[in-house]
C-alpha cells in the first residue's frame, strides 16, 4: 500500500446494507452507499478518502467473490484523476489512472480533457475505462466499464472492516468534487479458509435449525444402532459412538 502523507477523509457512513440473492444462488449481494459530497484537493496529489464500513452478521467464514463500484465525480478534466479501491486488509486496485494519458499527441501528457464521471466499474463490462476519452460527451465516463486494474485482486478476502475509495488530483488547474459512490460486494462462505467459496456444513445439525443442541442429540440417540440415515455422521453405515463424538464436538451454534 502506498505511503500517504496528506490524507483527507469524509464522514463515515454505513448506508443501505441490504442483502439480496445474486445470479449465483450461493452468493448474497450487499450494497453500501456514500452520498455526501467532498472536494478533491487540486493538483497536490493529496488523497481524498471515501470510507465504507462493512459489518456483516452471520457466519465468520465469509469472503468476497464479486465487486462492483458505482462512482459519480464532477471534474472538468478527468485525466487529472487517480482513483484506487482499498480493502480493509490494505489490498489496492487502481480503478482510474489519469485516463487518456499518452506520451505524445492529444490529449497529451495531461490525460483526457473530458468532463465528469458517472460510471459502474465491473469486471463484466465489454469496454475498459482506458479506452474511453471524449471532449464532447458529458459525463465522459458513463455506464458499465472495466476498471484500470482488475477487481479480482480482492476476491477471497474478508469483507468486514473499512473499505476506501482514494481519489487524487495530480495536475493543478482544474478542481473536482466527489459526489457519491456505491460499493457492491458479492459474499459467499469459505469454511476451509482457502479463499475459494464452499458451503459450510454443520455436521450434527440433524433438524437444520442452525444449532446443535438437545434436539439433535435426541434424534441421534433415537437412531442408535440403525444403519445409515442422517444421523450416520461419519458415514460408516451405522449410528454409534463415532457419530456421537462428531455431534458433541460441534455443539452450539453453527454460525
Amino acid at each position: 500500500m502506498k505511503s500517504i502523507v496528506n490524507q483527507f477523509a469524509v464522514p463515515l457512513f454505513l448506508a443501505c446494507a441490504t442483502s439480496c440473492i445474486t445470479t449465483n444462488s450461493d452468493a448474497d449481494s450487499y450494497r453500501f452507499e456514500v452520498n455526501e459530497s467532498a472536494s478533491i484537493p487540486d493538483g497536490t496529489g493529496s488523497i481524498r478518502s471515501i470510507p465504507f464500513e462493512v459489518a456483516l452478521s452471520g457466519s465468520p467464514d465469509l469472503i468476497v467473490t464479486g465487486i462492483e463500484l458505482e462512482l459519480d465525480v464532477l471534474h472538468p478534466w478527468i485525466g487529472d484523476l487517480l482513483v484506487t479501491l482499498r480493502s480493509p486488509s490494505g489490498i489496492t486496485s487502481v480503478l482510474l489512472d489519469r485516463n487518456g494519458q499518452v506520451p505524445l499527441g492529444f490529449p497529451g501528457p495531461f490525460g483526457c480533457g473530458g468532463d465528469d464521471i458517472s460510471v459502474t466499474l465491473t469486471e463484466n463490462a465489454a469496454t475498459a475505462v482506458d479506452e474511453v476519452c471524449s471532449i464532447t460527451s458529458t459525463p465522459v465516463l458513463v455506464g458499465p466499464l472495466r476498471p484500470h486494474q482488475s477487481l479480482a485482486t480482492h476476491f477471497g478476502s474478508e469483507p468486514d472492516g473499512i473499505w476506501f475509495i482514494d481519489l487524487q488530483d495530480v495536475q493543478s488547474g482544474d478542481s473536482g468534487t466527489f459526489v457519491s459512490a456505491a460499493l457492491l460486494l458479492e459474499i459467499e462462505e469459505d469454511c476451509d479458509g482457502d479463499g475459494i467459496p464452499d458451503g459450510c456444513i454443520c455436521a450434527g445439525d440433524l433438524n437444520d435449525d442452525s444449532i446443535i443442541d438437545g434436539s439433535d442429540l435426541a434424534g441421534l440417540l433415537s437412531s442408535w444402532g440403525r444403519s445409515g440415515g442422517s444421523a450416520d455422521l461419519d458415514g460408516d453405515g451405522s449410528v454409534g459412538g463415532g457419530d456421537l463424538t462428531i455431534l458433541l464436538a460441534g455443539w452450539g451454534s453453527c454460525l
